[in-house]
């Protein structure tokens, strides 16, 4: 606010250039999982991202039953909004292990368990996703303590 006469309490310099998005990320907020994201966004060269960050991830998009969600109408809005302001060139879903939208690691019998759920999930958020924005690739992957899983 310059018109305060303060100084800004940090000083940065903001681009003002408006951007395209290398992609649109469904991500969870465990910051446990925030590294593995910052590695895959250098390694597939991203230079701009949408991020959008809320508990569980990609798990919003997958629908319980036939009663509309908000969460998922919410999620899918975000993601063509991306898409239609940012002109988002892919569409990436994530999961990640212990996730606690899905009661931790303690809620299925084993590791293998948990990962087939996830990916049975990815799977139907991908669908619903590439039905609902059916221009824009979408991809899926599943974070484990060791790294990053490409998901179906």
């Amino acid at each position: 606010m310059s018109d305060t006469g303060k100084k800004p309490f940090l000083k940065f310099r903001t681009k003002e250039d408006h951007y395209t998005a290398d992609a649109c990320v469904v991500w969870c907020y465990d910051d446990r999982f925030y590294g593995v994201l910052k590695k895959f966004g250098k390694k597939q060269r991203f230079g701009n991202i949408d991020l959008v960050k809320v508990a569980g991830g990609a798990k919003g998009l997958v629908a319980e039953g036939d009663a509309p969600s908000a969460e998922r109408e919410f999620l899918i809005a975000q993601i063509k909004t991306s898409v239609r302001l940012h002109h988002a060139k892919r569409i990436v879903l994530m999961l990640h292990r212990d996730c606690g939208a899905y009661g931790g690691t303690k809620a299925f019998p084993d590791a293998a368990a948990e990962k087939e759920r996830h990916a049975a999930h990815l799977k139907t958020a991908k669908e619903y996703v590439m039905r609902e924005v059916p221009a824009v690739p979408v991809e899926t992957y599943f974070a484990d303590f060791d790294g990053l899983y490409i998901a179906g």
